[in-house]
């Protein structure tokens, strides 16, 4: 989507400030946090790399949805257009998502069946799930967009450049085929989301007009970014089960030390 074609970049209300300021400290605890940094300087082993591959994957298999409730808000032709081919966009990136995991060895119908509610979720990965769906769906668009477009995307912009080439370094591990498709999600996501949140926040200010709308912005951004660094260090603590296993075995393995300061478990 081409901001020239479609709508100018304004400049930004004191407000928008004041939110930058306010999502400052979540968003840097997502980029420059233990989560990325053990990514980019490699200190994950590739079952803790196929631990957040596997169990994020529901939320990406959902997002698509999240941006069609937002689109039922929709008044006018930018926020439309916007969305509309974000959601065409993100239907793909679930693909590639699969390819990645693919690449890590995991197996493919294996992420389907979680996505599909064939295992539940982590418990961190369903709070992050249902508070998205619930902003898209009970909140303002500006609130859904906050939350979604503007915080969500726009940080994961930045992850995938802060971790791009620590991700493509997992190509010497045994087990690891990085290939194009394996990093095509990390490579898209860090051009792709560069500019994205920049036409995402001329629609949060577009609809919130008022200063008590301005703050449910605010705070919906700051609960989204909160809600994924907290899914993904979860994610990334709990290591796949064995792809063979019986049924008096149960579904809980042993406890690994592999980890970010916690146990970590396996689902």
């Amino acid at each position: 989507m081409n901001a020239s074609s479609v709508h100018k970049i304004s400049s930004h209300p004191r407000w928008v400030a004041t939110m930058y300021e306010f999502v400052a400290p979540h968003w840097d605890n997502l980029v420059n946090g233990p989560w990325a940094e053990s990514i980019s300087s490699t200190r994950l082993s590739v079952e803790q790399m196929q631990g957040w591959i596997l169990q994020i994957y529901p939320f990406i298999y959902d997002f698509p949805k999240f941006l069609a409730e937002a689109l039922i808000k929709v008044e006018d032709d930018f926020s439309r257009t916007f969305l509309i081919e974000n959601i065409r966009i993100e239907k793909a990136h679930a693909e590639h998502w699969l390819w990645m995991g693919e690449g890590f060895g995991l197996d493919r119908q294996r992420m389907l069946d979680l996505a599909e509610g064939g295992t539940p979720p982590l418990r961190d990965v369903q709070s992050l799930t249902d508070w998205v769906w619930r902003v898209n769906t009970k909140g303002s668009l500006a609130e859904a967009v906050a939350a979604t477009s503007f915080a969500i995307e726009g940080v994961t912009g930045a992850i995938a450049r802060k971790v791009c080439a620590g991700f493509e370094a997992y190509r010497d591990r045994p087990g690891v085929d990085m290939n194009p498709r394996t990093y095509k999600w990390i490579r898209e996501h860090s051009h792709y989301d560069d500019e994205h949140p920049k036409f995402a926040l001329e629609i949060v200010k577009h609809y919130a007009i008022t200063e008590r709308m301005q703050r449910q912005v605010m705070y919906a951004a700051k609960r989204s970014l909160e809600l994924l660094n907290l899914a993904l260090v979860t994610s990334t603590q709990t290591l796949p089960a064995p792809k063979v296993m019986t049924a008096s075995a149960g579904s809980f393995g042993q406890p690994s030390k592999h980890g970010l300061g916690r146990e970590t478990v396996r689902a």
